[in-house]
């Protein structure tokens, strides 16, 4: 357990112990002495204990470890920093990954209306969808459905990509 949750029952204890005393009748109050044992026994199961020391992982063994770090990662591998935009994106590249995310759950065509499905919403050739994206609100407005693929607006940039 971590002290500060040992703490935390230490003193829910001694505050419980606290208000019975308060409201037990002069009768029902245990002595001095038995208290202080009963006190000193509840501090020594609530005492901090010394963290175990470290477990080896069972499922990489200590050469896999000195093989990683000797290779270092791959050549053509890419980083999280090294994958992460650098500076402002345009709106093709900022609709070209919101697009990339953006799967819709079904497509039929009701009326003779092509409609794509997300989620709850359905959406036909000319509605809007807003989206969460990278913390901020898009609103991206379908500009065609077609069988195998539809095209997204975000300002005046379009993206056309497949249905599934």
């Amino acid at each position: 357990m971590r002290t500060s949750h040992i703490r935390f029952a230490f003193v829910i204890a001694v505050a419980s112990g606290c208000l019975l005393g308060v409201w037990a009748a002069e009768e029902d109050v245990t002595s001095p002495t038995k208290r202080a044992e009963a006190l000193a026994q509840a501090k020594a199961l609530l005492a901090t204990k010394e963290a175990p020391a470290a477990v080896k992982d069972p499922f990489h063994s200590e050469t896999f470890g000195e093989a990683l770090a000797a290779n270092g990662p791959k050549t053509g591998a890419t980083t999280t920093a090294a994958a992460a935009p650098s500076g402002p994106r345009s709106n093709r590249d900022l609709l070209q990954a919101i697009a990339a995310g953006l799967k819709p759950s079904g497509f039929f065509v009701l009326s003779g209306e092509p409609t794509l499905v997300f989620g709850q919403k359905r959406v036909k050739a000319g509605g809007v969808l807003t989206i969460h994206f990278e913390g901020a609100d898009y609103t991206l407005e379908i500009v065609s459905i077609e069988r195998p693929n539809f095209t997204l607006r975000l300002n005046r940039e379009e993206f056309t990509r497949p249905i599934k």
